[in-house]
């Protein structure tokens, strides 16, 4: 039976995986993208519906639709009816009435996309659910080391930064552990992961993190998704959790990814953005690519 929706990777094969990974490599130049567009969604058309703010996400499946000879559109909610109190299963509605054949969907309610792919005649993708799940995220960081290493199994990859908030750490340590990578974590207690994730191995602070990795992927602390008042202090999280430029240079072997955004001087020094080992850039670009083999997957 065909994929219809995206809603976690857990809606993925192993097969599916490979697929799109293979398939994404096809539009893959050693420095960015092959420059043929293709026509293969020619005549399709995509509403991308934002309820979160993106600048990676957001773009990535805007280039990848015009690449795959599709339209788009962008709703956000901000001078939509939903400023007069129209209701998200309504606006879904008049969207679908419009002819659309996908919707390219974030939001920051947990649930929302299975609900709506339960009843909408359009293809549901999930471009970032609350604290829950971001499949295409967990499929470019899964080709960009792919393309790096060769291989992703038995690669070690160390999740650090806030696990607890991070809808990212969930989706990409699931398709990493489903490839046959070796995952751990470190993360204050304040902000270690609940579920799966918090099985795996775990790591006191980032130097000893960057002894045993191949990779290190950071994330930022989510303070929009933080709702009590613990964060952790700043300047001793980046004593304990942070890539700073000297203990990238004593593991300069060692991979360094992020989503993106960075906050910079916090779990990551400016100038490892620009170093050899730091594959934060490259992730965007795999971010089209992945996106352009999902869509073609789903909605050819």
């Amino acid at each position: 039976m065909p994929l219809r929706h995206l809603l976690t990777t857990d809606d993925l094969s192993l097969d599916e995986i490979d697929l799109i990974l293979k398939r994404a490599a096809e539009f893959l130049t050693p420095t960015g993208l092959v420059h043929k567009s293709l026509d293969t969604l020619a005549g399709k058309r995509f509403v991308l519906a934002f309820y979160e703010a993106s600048t990676r996400t957001r773009l990535s499946f805007e280039s990848a639709i015009e690449r795959m000879g599709a339209s788009c559109v962008l709703f956000t909610e901000a001078g939509s009816s939903v400023e007069k109190g129209e209701s998200l299963d309504e606006t879904i509605r008049t969207i679908e009435a419009m002819g659309f054949d996908a919707m390219i969907l974030r939001h920051a309610i947990n649930g929302t996309h299975s609900h709506i792919a339960g009843w909408t005649s359009m293809s549901v993708i999930n471009a970032g659910e609350g604290t829950m799940a971001h499949p295409t995220q967990a499929l470019l960081d899964a080709s960009t080391i792919r393309e790096r290493f060769d291989r992703v199994e038995g690669v070690k990859v160390v999740i650090i930064g806030d696990l607890l908030h991070s809808r990212v750490a969930r989706s990409t340590a699931s398709v990493l552990s489903r490839l046959g990578a070796d995952v751990g974590w470190c993360a204050p207690e304040s902000l270690a992961p609940v579920g799966e994730i918090s099985r795996l191995r775990r790591f006191d602070d980032a130097r000893h993190a960057m002894q045993w990795a191949d990779v290190v992927f950071l994330l930022r602390i989510q303070r929009e998704r933080i709702v009590s008042d613990h964060v952790p202090d700043i300047d001793e999280y980046r004593r304990q959790y942070a890539v700073t430029s000297s203990l990238a240079a004593d593991h300069s072997s060692v991979v360094i990814m992020h989503p993106g955004p960075v906050n910079i001087g916090v779990e990551l020094d400016e100038a490892l953005l620009n170093v050899p080992q730091c594959l934060v850039h490259r992730q965007v670009t795999h971010g089209v690519a992945v996106r352009m083999a999902v869509l073609e997957l789903i909605c050819r």
